[in-house]
């Protein structure tokens, strides 16, 4: 017979029982639903790099130039092709009237995290607007008094695109698919408030804007004149935002997000963006002010500069470059675009910040096609100035997949792993341990070398203890896989010491892949992807605390961004924790991203989870039942799954008093007529040191414990002044109930 789940907590607290005890009914298959995560794709912001102004958001990108636009369409992934389209003012008049001649003036671009303005120095004063939206570039002319001349006020645009003009009323340029650019409705605005719809119509070089003269005549001024530019959705796919990564920074308490965009035509190109960490409120976005494809991007913190450094893979006409920039998340004041190494066949760039603040610098690595996996130390110094050591090879040969740790922690050592996979051969994972100036410390050793194939390792530590978990081929079912892990330890002589391998997530057939871990507080946490055997396409992404031990906590959360039947396709979650800003931090709390791709249109979008290794625990109260010799008894600390601080504490004992734990279940209390009792189902002697006395309960993560209730209380022997008949010198403190939960 199965025993009641408070006697198995009981059992795994520690404390004895007479009743012997089965396995437990296995657990539901990933049971824990949260609530839908964070979408990015609202996103959009300005940012000058290099030199230029740029505007990003998740359906397009934009270049404001001296006096023009260019507005690039992001039409997905399946796009044969991509897309340009160059707007730039040409006239403005009244009737046959010119006022402003773009070409007789140079107007004063400025711009903020939101908009780009051209100030046209003419009379009436007029401001050319680009409000950089989500939903598109809204485009608008603000003049500051009624123009001169008479008739309707004429806006002309001159419009250069590789896109063909739609056939039809609507203002847009589209490819064959019917992906491309639109224009809006034009809308006139005055000062007090008041409306006038406008026209736009086709012109043999562009368009015109037009608004009727009786409202220009009337109206209230400044007058803004006011159309919006936005992509058209393609049939076949529409706007892509995947592959994202995250990191956090502790002084402004924020997350860096980062991602791929995808333009159509194989061209890609790589976001930048920041979100507070309170709440997830979107800060900014920016995107990469350089020629090339870039890609497969990854971002770390630098605390000792309070920076967020980005590297990504940038593929041009010479080849393959690593290339990166750094910025500061507040201001975003950023380095120009750095090429650290190239050209060459480059792949799989990974990072790992510096969570202190007595250093500059961050670890790089990447694969080279020739050299196999090598790192370097690259430095951003206050002055936002970029050095890199020398780059060093790890390993050569038949290497695949590394992966760092997110930081080094305190002591500044990181953990490099990678798949060494000769050909015909299963994957073994090997790790090798770093300095914080990229040097080698100590030999690479083993992870895991086992029959089964094992491939995609991810770390993560605080500089002594380190989870490495990666994917492992089922034995039973070579095409199904699991996630398995082991701790390691490491110190001045490399990796020191290697706990058992464990199990993480094991569902016989299923493909469980794609892990990622972050230092969690004192915990670790882990996102990987899951997925039913013949439902390619329908992955779902979860997250799971894991101990520091490397056993599970609880069950997994599922991370989910759009419910419902089309988006079901979620992959390449990343994980960070508040510990890679610092290792100080109490904090258990992180961030997972994760893309969420259509099966129909195949766009995708980034979503953002919050997660905590440990939640708030269930109740703790206060039963009564005891008498004043006896003390107060209370629960220090959330009663959570995982929690293993959690302690019985007892104060204001008598000096002299011998106190004992008594632990039970709810029930029927015994009294001695002045105190009550718990049916102990454990008894545990205790210390008391000047009337204080503490007992540790390492609560266990077992998911199936959810919803137990125990009781516990002291009950203190030699306890002078208790008129107890039936046990003299004897005092009970109060009954303290606690509930287990998340």
């Amino acid at each position: 017979m199965r025993e009641p789940a408070s006697r198995l907590l009981i059992l795994a607290l520690g404390l004895p029982l007479l009743a012997a005890v089965t396995a437990q009914d296995p657990i539901t298959r990933r049971a824990r639903t949260g609530q839908p995560a964070f979408a990015a794709s609202r996103f959009a912001g300005v940012h000058e790099h290099a030199g230029a102004v740029l505007g990003v958001a998740r359906s397009y990108r934009a270049t404001f130039e001296d006096r023009a636009m260019t507005f690039q369409p992001a039409l997905g992934r399946r796009a044969p092709e991509a897309a340009t389209w160059r707007i730039e003012l040409r006239r403005m008049a009244r009737g046959d009237t010119d006022w402003l001649v773009a070409a007789e003036h140079q107007p004063i671009r400025g711009h903020s995290r939101d908009r780009v303005t051209y100030s046209w120095p003419t009379a009436p004063a007029t401001i050319e607007r680009y409000d950089v939206r989500a939903d598109g570039v809204a485009q608008s002319f603000v003049l500051a008094e009624r123009p001169r001349g008479a008739g309707d006020l004429t806006i002309d645009l001159d419009v250069t695109t590789t896109l063909r003009r739609a056939a039809g009323d609507g203002l847009a340029w589209r490819n064959p698919r019917g992906g491309g650019v639109t224009m809006g409705s034009v809308t006139g605005i005055d000062a007090a408030g008041r409306r006038a719809a406008g026209t736009i119509t086709h012109t043999a070089t562009g368009v015109r804007l037009a608004l009727p003269a009786e409202f220009v005549d009337t109206a209230a001024y400044p007058l803004v004149v006011d159309p919006l530019i936005a992509t058209a959705v393609e049939a076949l796919a529409g706007t892509d935002c995947d592959f994202p990564d995250v990191a956090y920074d502790d002084y402004t308490q924020s997350y860096c997000v980062v991602w791929t965009q995808f333009l159509g035509g194989g061209q890609t190109g790589v976001v930048g963006s920041v979100f507070t960490a309170t709440n997830l409120t979107f800060g900014y976005a920016f995107g990469v002010n350089q020629p090339g494809d870039e890609d497969s991007v990854r971002v770390c913190n630098i605390a000792g500069t309070g920076l967020f450094a980005m590297l990504w893979v940038n593929h041009d006409s010479q080849g393959s470059w690593l290339s990166g920039l750094a910025f500061e998340p507040t201001q975003a004041t950023a380095t120009n675009v750095f090429d650290l190494w190239g050209p060459s066949t480059i792949t799989d760039p990974i990072v790992s910040g510096e969570a202190t603040l007595f250093d500059d610098d961050c670890l790089v690595g990447w694969i080279d096609g020739t050299y196999g996996l090598l790192t370097c130390s690259l430095t951003i110094d206050q002055q936002l100035q970029v050095s890199a050591t020398q780059a060093a090879q790890v390993a050569a040969g038949n290497v695949s997949e590394p992966a760092f740790s997110k930081q080094g922690g305190n002591t500044g050592l990181h953990v490099l792993t990678w798949t060494d996979r000769p050909p015909g051969s299963p994957g073994w994972i090997r790790a090798q341990v770093l300095d914080h100036d990229a040097n080698l410390v100590g030999q690479a050793a083993w992870i895991r070398n086992v029959p089964e194939n094992c491939a995609w390792p991810a770390v993560d530590g605080d500089g002594f203890r380190f989870l490495v978990a990666w994917e492992e081929q089922e034995a039973a079912n070579p095409a199904a896989t699991d996630i398995k892990a082991r701790t390691i330890t490491v110190g001045p002589a490399g990796i020191t010491s290697l706990g058992g391998t464990v199990d993480l997530v094991t569902y016989p057939g299923d493909l469980d892949i794609a892990p990622d871990v972050a230092m969690l507080g004192d915990k670790f946490g882990l996102v990987f992807v899951g997925q039913a055997p013949g439902s390619p396409f329908f992955d779902d992404a979860y997250f799971l605390a894991v101990a520091r031990d490397g056993t599970p906590i609880g069950s997994e959360l599922r991370l989910d961004l759009t419910p419902g039947n089309d988006y079901v396709y979620e992959h390449a979650p990343r994980l960070i924790g508040h510990s890679a800003g610092n290792p100080a931090t109490g904090s258990d709390e992180g961030l997972a991203v994760f893309a969420d791709q259509s099966i129909t249109t195949a766009d995708s979008n980034v979503g953002l989870q919050a997660v905590e290794a440990m939640g708030s625990g269930g109740a703790i109260t206060d039963q009564g039942g005891g008498c004043g010799p006896g003390g107060l008894a209370v629960g220090t600390g959330p009663f959570a799954l995982g929690n293993t601080n959690f302690r019985c504490e007892l104060f204001g004992a008598q000096p002299l008093a011998i106190p004992f734990l008594l632990l039970g279940l709810p029930g029927t209390t015994q009294s001695c007529g002045f105190c009550s009792y718990v049916q102990p189902l454990g008894v545990q002697f205790v210390a008391n040191t000047a009337g204080y006395a503490s007992a540790p309960l390492a609560l266990p993560g077992d998911p199936g414990l959810v919803g137990v209730a125990i009781e516990f209380q002291f009950a203190s022997f030699n306890v002078s002044y208790v008129g107890c008949i039936q046990a003299p010198g004897v005092a009970g403190s109060n009954i303290v109930r606690a509930v287990l939960d998340y």
